[in-house]
């Protein structure tokens, strides 16, 4: 019996940009009192921001403020912790090479497989 075996690894990335400081009393609409609120403030409201600034629209941030949230969004991330640091999940795998439409499994169909 001829078969196709793969092995496969998953690992876990932990990655983040590095971080802006947002002043809450540079935005005049915030009107919440806790960390937690300005947290659920910048999160509601980033993607419009940002947009807004792609879009040239008028937004009502000094240059810094302006600067901050659009790196906050878009800031190149850089991993600081990988899983594959201290271990890994994975599978042995028994199936059939697949056609290339097939990426998200590498080009793989697996039939059964094996914890390892």
């Amino acid at each position: 019996m001829k078969s196709h075996f793969r092995k496969t690894e998953y690992y876990t990335s932990h990655n983040a940009n590095s971080p802006v400081e947002l002043d809450s009393e540079k935005f005049p609409d915030f009107k919440g009192e806790t960390e937690e609120d300005f947290l659920q403030y910048i999160y509601d409201n980033l993607d419009e921001w940002v947009d807004g600034m792609e879009n040239d629209e008028e937004l009502p941030f000094d240059e810094e403020t302006l600067d901050a949230l659009y790196e906050l969004k878009n800031g190149e991330m850089k991993e600081y912790w990988g899983s594959y640091q201290n271990y890994f999940e994975g599978d042995l795998q028994i199936g059939e090479v697949t056609p290339k439409e097939n990426y998200k499994n590498n080009n793989f169909k697996t039939n059964h497989s094996i914890s390892i």
